[in-house]
């Protein structure tokens, strides 16, 4: 589609910054702006006649030459969108913090003392309002630039004063980008344990300990120790209480109530992840994940995965009337085109669990192809059990053959590999799978 990224930029505009701009157009004495305006006009347009305008637009311009329209038209679409680009820009620093910040660049890069001290004056008391770190160091390096041109008694006792507020903040700004940093690396390695990357950057017990203790907020405090506890998840019986040692943590601290319900989120999260791989009670898991579900619903934080596996759980432990409810109120807010797969295995589910099991195996044989991997695998899975209980063993021998091959090119994924082998070894009356260390009696939907 000939400018989607411009169709896009249109459905993007609020409706102040809408007709902020079609008023902008229409003092332009540009051709190109008049027609942008008669754009924003059609605010409601949809692709399809989107992509008509476009071509009547190029038609007017009565140029002959396919590769010349073609020029003059990409050249149109790259100013509108720029345009429209320059409307979000103005709008964000009309109301963002950082709009003093680049003030007070623009005049220390002209050399006006006393407007950059004014703005920049400003642009530190947002940023220390908001607890924004990297603008409190530029702001502060600016500062000191400035007192440092004129090394008076007074100004040499400010800049001692600013030095350690740049030093708080340089530690605080270290410690929120390595929390930022083992949070991701531990998420990851939950996936790909065997990936010697991960092993190389997984901290040791002493290290991770150092890094706890020269934090000075509880919040990265406890960041780091959710990130241990993800890098300890294969050895429950540390996972388990670093798990416990978490949660006292956070229930303990003195941060406010919205660190602390974020922090809860990332918790619950981990534990669910922890009762899926080493069989938690059931009720204790629905429990929590219908916490992180409300959570997630107060700060309006839309993550499909969460709200996946609290209809998952849902599921398993047959609460239907539930799962029915939630599905009709908040499936649209969750689920797009893109993520599709993550319902599809869900509504598979539901239908087994209503014997309609054609009906599930429809859906089965998309999402056995997902792009998401627990999805992919545990369709096969249904798959599986819904053929197998219609006695149909030699299809179920292809399927237990087909689904081993799929695990194999997913040997490194722990959390998917070694319950789902297991559970495909049993049913072929084989030995259980072998680790090193004791075989934990997997989540009760592989039963």
């Amino acid at each position: 589609m000939k400018g989607k990224r411009l169709y896009q930029l249109i459905q993007e505009l609020n409706k102040t910054e809408h007709r902020q701009l079609i008023n902008a157009c229409k003092l332009k004495a540009d051709k190109r702006a008049i027609a942008l305006g008669e754009l924003l006009g059609k605010r409601n347009l949809t692709e399809v006649n989107f992509e008509k305008w476009l071509l009547a637009l190029v038609k007017s311009w009565q140029i002959m030459e396919p590769a010349e329209q073609d020029k003059k038209q990409r050249r149109w679409i790259d100013f509108a969108c720029k345009e429209i680009e320059n409307q979000f820009i103005n709008s964000h620093f009309a109301e963002s913090p950082k709009r003093n910040f680049e003030l007070a660049n623009i005049f220390d890069k002209r050399n006006h003392e006393d407007l950059t001290t004014y703005y920049n004056k400003l642009s530190l008391q947002s940023a220390e309002t908001g607890k924004d770190a990297p603008s409190l160091i530029n702001g502060y390096d600016m500062q000191l630039r400035w007192l440092g041109r004129n090394q008076t008694e007074k100004n040499i006792g400010a800049i001692g004063s600013l030095l350690l507020k740049r030093k708080e903040v340089t530690e605080q700004s270290y410690h929120d980008a390595m929390t930022y940093f083992y949070t991701i690396s531990s998420a990851l390695y939950m996936d790909n344990p065997n990936d010697l990357a991960y092993r190389e950057i997984a901290p040791t017990k002493n290290s991770f300990l150092e890094l706890r203790n020269t934090a000075k907020d509880s919040y990265n405090h406890i960041l780091y120790m959710l990130a241990e506890a993800r890098f300890n998840f294969y050895n429950r019986k540390i996972f388990e209480k670093q798990l416990k040692e978490v949660s006292r943590t956070i229930e303990e601290s003195h941060l406010d109530l919205n660190s602390k319900r974020y922090l809860e989120r990332s918790y619950l999260y981990l534990n669910i992840t922890g009762g899926l791989y080493y069989n938690f009670d059931m009720q204790s898991l629905t429990a929590d994940a219908e916490k992180m579900f409300e959570i997630m619903l107060f700060y309006k934080i839309h993550d499909s995965i969460g709200y996946f596996l609290y209809l998952f759980l849902l599921l398993v432990d047959k609460n239907l009337e539930q799962y029915d409810r939630l599905v009709k109120k908040y499936n649209t807010m969750f689920y797009s085109v893109e993520n599709k797969d993550y319902f599809l295995f869900l509504e598979s589910l539901r239908l087994f669990q209503g014997r309609k099991s054609e009906q599930a195996i429809a859906n089965l044989l998309h999402t056995s192809y997902s792009h998401s991997l627990y999805v992919a695998a545990w369709s096969r899975l249904l798959e599986i059990k819904i053929h197998s209980d219609d006695g149909d063993n030699r299809l179920v021998k292809v399927l237990i053959d087909r689904a081993k091959r799929f695990l194999k090119t997913h040997k490194g994924n722990r959390l998917i590999y070694e319950p789902m082998m297991s559970f495909l070894l049993k049913l072929e009356g084989k030995k259980i799978l072998k680790t090193r260390v004791e075989q934990p009696k997997y989540f009760t939907y592989y039963s």
